[in-house]
């Protein structure tokens, strides 16, 4: 049976959803920002502090050099003003040191010697006792100190005069420079600390959300029946509440299964006995009748075995998968010993099957049959997981399978072949899609190497 075309899904297309971001990942990042954020703010108030304070010791410098430039100067009788060269700071006398010192009055000035060749701000005057402190704006910018004298002459009259410093405010940098430097590289050790200890603080307050996680991955693999480990307090309600569920939902399977076996055993008997009678009846209505007792019995085995994968455990052990498909092999090369030339078997031996062992047979069963029943010969079982999906694939060289045909196999009483000499009820496909589907899989029909058709059953990673 070869499908003809491009290949054909049983199930709707779904949109695969994309893996969200950790929750260690998203509260790392986070704690990452704020601290980059609050070390950033408290290293600029702390820049901000210290600029400040060197402002204001250099200006207790500027006092100083006030005081020793009055030390040295005289006034004569006619207000002229003479400062002695001794000023007692190397600075004021050094040319372009940064620090210059002008005392002007109403008719006479002076300078320092660090003036020379310098082109200074006109410095403004102050009244007698007057102290002022300002940033003269400008390239370079300059910081200037004033204080206002009022020299008394011997005739008693008062001279006012004005000592003015003024500081290149290029004489801060290096000190603030070594402590900015000083200042981010403490910071930067601090937040990297504290980066190591939110991450070490992280972890171990996470590590109980990884042991449930690895708690619960073991009961996926069936290594434990429920969550019986020691959790944190606030965990207790989570943990109890996942094993109620999981004694739920195990309790409520197995009373399911025993409902439905009784339905089967029931309905049995009575089946037997109006299929007894009939074949002691005679009369034209007996084949009809025979045919509705045995699609009876289609229906009900398809009905229960649907209700049976609706059923399914939801964390179900691992089966091994090659084993159950060995077996079913050899029995059918004994069944269609007459016409079968090849059933091949490409399984690993590690590859497994997460859930119920007998659908996993019924779904191989039933897709090995039709492939040996609708085939010319030549059947291929293989079976393969990637990216986690699991595939199983059977193929054949049979005859062909129009694509508009496809899904409509796997209606209940659809049949692939209607030609008399094939025996069947065109139940078998439509109960692999449903226990595909109870899975959470999708059923593909497509085109075979061989020459047939080939359908596969893949199951996403749960």
């Amino acid at each position: 049976m070869r499908a003809s075309g491009p290949s054909v899904s049983t199930q709707p297309a779904t949109r695969p959803g994309g893996r969200s971001t950790s929750l260690r990942v998203r509260l790392l990042a986070l704690g990452l920002a704020v601290l980059a954020i609050s070390l950033g703010l408290v290293g600029l108030a702390l820049d901000a502090a210290f600029a400040r304070s060197a402002e204001t010791e250099l200006r207790k410098q500027m006092e100083t050099w006030v005081y020793l430039v009055l030390a040295a100067t005289e006034i004569s009788d006619a207000g002229a003003i003479t400062v002695s060269d001794d000023l007692g700071d190397p600075r004021l006398s050094q040319p372009g040191s940064g620090v210059y010192v002008h005392v002007h009055g109403a008719d006479d000035e002076w300078n320092s010697p660090s003036t020379l060749g310098r082109d200074l701000p006109e410095p403004a005057s102050a009244d007698a006792g007057e102290q002022s402190f300002e940033k003269l704006s400008g390239e370079p910018a300059y910081l200037v100190y004033r204080y206002g004298v009022g020299w008394e002459l011997p005739n008693g009259s008062l001279l006012p005069f004005t000592v003015s410093v003024l500081a290149d405010e290029a004489l801060l940098g290096p000190q603030i420079s070594a402590f900015r430097g000083g200042l981010w590289r403490s910071l930067g050790a601090v937040g990297l600390i504290l980066a190591l200890a939110q991450f070490c603080f992280l972890w171990l307050a996470l590590r109980p959300l990884r042991e449930i996680a690895g708690d619960v991955a073991e009961i996926e693999s069936g290594a434990r029946e429920r969550l019986d480990g020691r959790y944190p307090r606030e965990l207790e309600p989570l943990t109890r509440n996942l094993d109620r569920l999981m004694e739920t939902e195990k309790a409520n399977q197995a009373r399911y299964r025993s409902a439905l076996d009784s339905l089967a055993h029931s309905l049995k008997t009575p089946l037997a006995v109006i299929q007894a009678g009939l074949a002691k009846s005679q009369g034209g209505e007996v084949p009809a009748m025979q045919d509705a007792v045995d699609d009876m019995q289609h229906l009900i085995a398809g009905r229960l075995q649907r209700a049976a994968a609706s059923a399914r455990r939801t964390h179900a052990a691992p089966v091994a998968i090659r084993p159950i498909a060995e077996r079913l092999a050899t029995s059918l090369r004994k069944v269609y010993s007459q016409h079968l030339r090849t059933l091949d078997v490409s399984i690993e031996p590690e590859l497994t099957f997460r859930g119920e062992p007998r659908d996993l047979m019924e779904m191989l069963g039933n897709l090995l049959d039709n492939a040996c029943k609708y085939g010319d010969g030549a059947v291929r079982l293989s079976a393969w997981r990637d990216s986690g999906a699991l595939s199983l694939r059977v193929e054949n060289d049979g005859g062909s399978i129009p694509a508009d045909r496809a899904r409509q196999l796997v209606e209940r009483g659809a049949r692939g072949d209607e030609r008399e000499r094939i025996e069947g009820h065109g139940l078998g496909l439509t109960i692999v899609n449903e226990l595909v589907t109870a899975y959470g899989g999708e059923l593909v029909i497509d085109e075979s190497d061989l020459g047939g058709a080939a359908i596969t059953a893949r199951f996403s990673e749960r």
